[in-house]
């Protein structure tokens, strides 16, 4: 056996040993290899000392280093890339620990000869160079990378600043027009001195003067002269510079001298805390009062219409009786369509359909009746037992997901049990989902949540979308109540569902509200006892 065949007989035999030497001294000496764990350290160090041996104990070292020789290290290179702490000027170093380590023990039985120590030598050289030049490549690539990131972040910036510039300019002109084509009121906008600035037609609907006569006018034109020498038109702008806005009534003056009575908003503009002018906005009450007195109604008037209404409730309430008559017979016979295993397919599949929509308009049904019922001052009757809620709020979720798809998503503690109508409370997610559908921005997902305190257990319902103004708000749980959105939808209802909510909800002894902000979206928030068993036994005791 040669020299440098034994060598690699005992490089093999003294593996483990160089290895451990060579990450204790690394951990010592490259503060980044530190944090490294034991095998993320050493990685393809093992392999390549394995290598190394069986180029020692080939027949000829030399030509068994020169195979393979571009790719020795290479793998060695990428992994310490991939590492970001690490840096050039480590990796060389931890190949120079390598040979030092190497050295130390290969000689603890005696000195290398000349030839062992030279394959000693290119070996690790190689390895060294082509780590060396694998980390500098994918660094490179990196970097690369980064710049195409940013490149494209850029790009994606420019077009969204684009986009918003062009919305802003579009959404100005709209507003623009929409502000020129108000008739009803008079709107125009002043510079911080009080000169006219814009016209609409409103203006000269209402004052009398065409937009170049009244552009680059003051504004106490329009005041009376009595106005004017009191300086009024001056007073209410510095009101408006002070407390945010000026409102208030007054008599005004049109191009013919003729007055009307006037309500009057003035409110300041401000541009980066600077003002630049006022917007204002008038309304003609002289007009509006003539339309209230038109409006006036007699006793009988009144009195018709009271008439009317209690016509219109007994007649819901006859239509909510007479239509469950017809919808349960159709009901019965689509299921036994369904039943019928001699069925065409088709059929089965419109029977199918027949059943849905007819128990879709038995709900609706059930919704209207309730919501007389609830008018009329009477109690809900519903059926208490013990359940878990967060079940049904998942059952509630996946029956609606196979209609309106998978957007509803369900958080609840591990276990809520209570004492509540499980039919009810089913009919109350319904309605709040449903409603979060018809209302909430298409496509976007709608939570459904459930938490439970020591006595009270909540529910809630969030969609994401143009959400609800305060006034909106004030008459949600209203009868007949549907918003613009539900109107031109698709899916059908009466405007009762959330009238029922609110009395099932209370027929529990719990509450039901809503918080919403515009353009972010709707919660419904209901709020029960644990036990709603003497809510039900309170119902019942004035009866």
């Amino acid at each position: 056996m040669s020299p440098v065949t034994s060598t690699g007989h005992r490089l093999r035999q003294h593996t483990p040993r160089i290895l451990q030497l060579w990450e204790e001294r690394v951990r010592q000496q490259v503060p980044t290899a530190r944090a490294q764990a034991s095998p993320a350290l050493r990685d393809s160090l093992p392999e390549q000392l394995g290598e190394l041996a069986t180029a020692l104990e080939h027949l000829s070292p030399v030509r068994g280093l020169g195979e393979r020789e571009q790719s020795r290290g290479r793998k060695h290179g990428i992994e310490r890339a991939s590492l970001k702490d690490y840096s050039l000027e480590q990796v060389i170093y931890e190949y120079q620990l390598l040979r030092q380590v190497l050295f130390e023990v290969l000689e603890e039985e005696g000195p290398l000869g000349a030839a062992e120590r030279n394959v000693l030598l290119d070996a690790v050289q190689i390895r060294e160079r082509n780590a060396a030049g694998e980390f500098s490549r994918q660094r490179s690539l990196e970097a690369e990378r980064a710049r195409m990131a940013l490149q494209e972040a850029h790009a994606t910036l420019e077009r969204r600043v684009r986009e918003r510039t062009e919305a802003l300019a579009s959404s100005e002109e709209r507003f623009r027009l929409l502000v020129e084509g108000v008739r009803d009121y008079a709107i125009f906008t002043l510079d911080a001195e009080g000169v006219i600035t814009s016209w609409n037609l409103g203006c000269v609907r209402m004052k009398g003067y065409s937009v170049e006569e009244a552009v680059g006018s003051h504004f106490r034109m329009l005041y009376t002269e009595e106005a004017q020498a009191r300086r009024d038109a001056e007073d209410h702008l510095l009101i408006a510079e002070r407390e945010g806005r000026f409102r208030g009534e007054g008599m005004r003056k049109r191009k013919d001298g003729s007055l009307f009575l006037a309500d009057v908003l003035i409110t300041p503009m401000y541009r980066e805390r600077v003002l630049i002018g006022f917007s204002k906005v008038v309304q003609n009450l002289t007009e509006r009062n003539l339309l209230v007195r038109e409006r006036d109604l007699s006793r009988s008037a009144v009195e018709n219409f009271r008439v009317e209404r209690e016509v219109r409730e007994r007649f819901i309430a006859m239509v909510s009786h007479d239509l469950r008559t017809p919808l349960s017979a159709a009901k019965v016979s689509a299921q036994l369509i369904l039943r019928n295993p001699e069925a065409h397919e088709h059929h089965l599949e419109l029977a199918a359909r027949v059943v849905n929509n007819l128990e879709r308009l038995d709900r609706m049904a059930g919704d209207l009746l309730d919501a007389s019922r609830l008018r009329e001052g009477l109690a809900l009757s519903l059926e208490l037992s013990l359940f878990d809620l967060r079940a049904l709020v998942q059952e509630v979720a996946d029956e609606l997901a196979t209609v309106h798809g998978d957007r509803f998503v369900v958080y609840a503690d591990e276990k809520v049990e209570g004492y509540w109508s499980r039919e009810g409370l089913r009919r109350v997610l319904e309605n709040l989902a449903i409603n979060a559908v018809k209302y909430g921005e298409p496509g976007t997902p709608i939570t459904l949540s459930v938490q439970r305190s020591e006595h009270r257990a909540g529910l809630r319902v969030l969609n994401l979308g143009k959400g609800l103004t305060p006034e909106k708000q004030a008459s949600l749980f209203g009868h007949f109540q549907r918003g613009e959105e539900a109107e031109s939808g698709s899916l059908p209802g009466w405007g009762v569902g959330l009238t029922v909510v609110r009395g099932i909800v209370e027929a529990l002894g719990g509450t039901v509200g809503v918080t919403s902000t515009p353009n972010s979206g709707t919660t419904f928030l209901v709020d029960l006892p644990i036990d709603s068993r003497p809510f039900k036994k309170e119902r019942q005791e004035p009866a």
